[in-house]
């Protein structure tokens, strides 16, 4: 009973540092799908490009098809630090949750 109760803990633990990494988020125009990134800019004109959306987002809007063009979004998203195949830092941001406002 402990093993099943640390195992419990331990995932629970995983899951809630996944998600506790410093979200953002950004109420923003979409552009497109340039370069196998997705282009937004916001109300002051600053340009995001995200490299990565997560399932739940990609499963409620395919960004991919240009219908969104031109549509606004409240998106939630990640900026994380990895390594390049040239051993370089690089940023990648995630849309981690997306939505158009009512």
């Amino acid at each position: 009973m402990k093993s099943i109760v640390a195992v419990l803990f331990l995932t629970l633990t995983s899951l809630t540092s996944i998600y506790s990494q410093d979200a953002e988020k950004m109420d923003a125009t979409y552009v497109g799908y340039e370069d196998g990134v997705y282009v937004f800019t916001d109300n002051d004109g600053y340009r995001a490009e995200f490299s990565t959306i997560s399932d739940e987002a990609s499963k409620m809007y395919d960004l991919t098809d240009p219908m969104y063009v031109g549509k606004q979004f409240i998106l939630t998203f990640t900026v994380d630090t990895e390594i390049d195949e040239d051993d370089e830092e690089v940023q990648v941001s995630t849309i981690v949750t997306l939505m158009m406002p009512q």
